[in-house]
């Protein structure tokens, strides 16, 4: 099953009863504070806009983070993390940039979560998340019922 993921400058536009909600932790529209406030039972996932500050997700775009600084992020500021516990936040047509970055730079692929409003609710291969809707108050998204380094991992034991 998949869940709905809400983000939001604001978070008082965000729909009450979020039980997925993203925030920042830096830059001019930090809220990672107020979101934790109004959805205290609520899945946060904290976005950085820097690549110098710890988040479970980079903003990667134009007044955000770079490609270069993607990998700086992945490699230096989260280092006692593994990749595929970290995210990337990107507009779609950046996603095949950012790959080659990586394997040019030799480093292990982070998930990406796209910005494709195209009001289609359907999360393409290979990205753990799809922002598919923006209103003048919040962005909704689409995402893989499995989110790693925001879910903790699935019990694989057997009964």
């Amino acid at each position: 099953m998949r869940r709905t993921l809400y983000d939001a400058v604001d978070p008082s536009t965000i729909p009450p009863g979020a039980t997925l909600v993203a925030g920042y932790v830096d830059g001019k529209h930090a809220n990672l504070g107020p979101l934790r406030l109004r959805f205290p039972y609520a899945t946060l996932v904290s976005i950085a806009v820097r690549y110098t500050s710890r988040a479970q997700v980079l903003d990667v775009g134009k007044g955000e983070a770079t490609p270069a600084e993607a990998i700086l992020w992945c490699t230096h500021t989260m280092t006692d993390k593994s990749n595929r516990e970290l995210t990337v936040h990107c507009d779609a047509v950046a996603v095949p940039h950012l790959r080659a970055a990586f394997r040019e730079a030799r480093v292990d692929e982070p998930n990406y979560w796209i910005v494709r409003h195209d009001n289609d609710p359907r999360l393409p291969d290979g990205v753990i998340a799809k922002e598919y809707q923006s209103t003048s108050g919040w962005d909704k998204s689409i995402v893989a019922d499995y989110w790693p380094g925001v879910n903790p991992a699935p019990d694989r034991r057997t009964p």
